[in-house]
């Protein structure tokens, strides 16, 4: 799906913020797991949902979604999840 350039631009800008201001809370930003944060971006009659980790003071995006109900789905979850589990294995092989 391609988002307008409208809400590129605030989904990136959000997640600017969070990269300047981290730790940072909500509204913007609310913890998922442990180890998994989700980006709240409220666009033009949606909202869209990225969800990160942080390691070694860097951000790294892991999936990022159109939120169509009120609770994230159980698939957007693992799918984050899973690339948590990745992303911290490679992390610890370092």
């Amino acid at each position: 799906m391609h988002l307008p350039l409208t809400d590129r631009k605030a989904i990136g800008d959000d997640i600017r913020m969070v990269q300047l201001k981290w730790p940072i809370g909500m509204p913007l930003v609310r913890k998922m797991d442990a180890g998994l944060w989700e980006v709240r971006s409220d666009l033009d009659q949606r909202i869209a949902r990225i969800l990160f980790t942080v390691v070694d003071r860097e951000m790294i995006v892991l999936h990022g979604f159109i939120k169509k109900s009120r609770i994230a789905s159980t698939t957007d979850l693992d799918t984050a999840r899973r690339r948590l589990r990745a992303v911290q294995h490679e992390a610890s092989r370092r």
